[in-house]
Order: C-alpha cells, then sequence, then structure tokens
C-alpha cells in the first residue's frame, strides 16, 4: 500500500487547505494510505527534516512543497505509484 504523508504545522497559514486536500483524497483513493503529521505534536527526536509547511511526501519521496490543486496531486499519486485517480477519472 502506498503512503501519502502530508507535513503540516499550527503556524502554518495553507494548512488548513492541506487538510481538506488530505480528506478529500483519502476519500477518493481508498487504497491510498494518507497520514497527517503535524510538525508541533511531533517528539524532536522524531521530526524530519521538512523545510516547508504543508508538505507532501509520497512513499518518502516529496511531491509538492505547499499545497498543489487537488488535480495535480491527483494525477501525481497516480503517476508515481500506480494508483488509479479514483472519482476524478
Amino acid at each position: 500500500m502506498n503512503l501519502l504523508e502530508v507535513y503540516v504545522a499550527n503556524h502554518c497559514f495553507g494548512c488548513d487547505e492541506a487538510l481538506r486536500l488530505a480528506t478529500e483524497i483519502s476519500q477518493s483513493l481508498p487504497h491510498l494510505q494518507v497520514k497527517v503529521r503535524n510538525l508541533d505534536e511531533m517528539a524532536a527526536d522524531d521530526l524530519p527534516e521538512i523545510i516547508a509547511t504543508p508538505s507532501y511526501f509520497l512513499n518518502g519521496r516529496r511531491l509538492f512543497l505547499g499545497n498543489p490543486r487537488l488535480e495535480e496531486l491527483v494525477a501525481k499519486i497516480a503517476l508515481f505509484s500506480g494508483e488509479k485517480k479514483g472519482n476524478y477519472e
């Protein structure tokens, strides 16, 4: 199963939109595991090297810094994971 990780932070201006996109993607692509990770809630030893929030990673590979359009996110997930585009085909 492919894993989409969406990194957010409490002070992040665009992270509300990232949360909305994460929810929409998880509903559209049920075979994709989606995890939202709040950097402010992670232990210091567990913090990844994230240079901006929101950030989107698929199977550890950075897809986007900042929020993409939904269609861009779906297309890139499909390209790199082999997943179908769900309800957005």
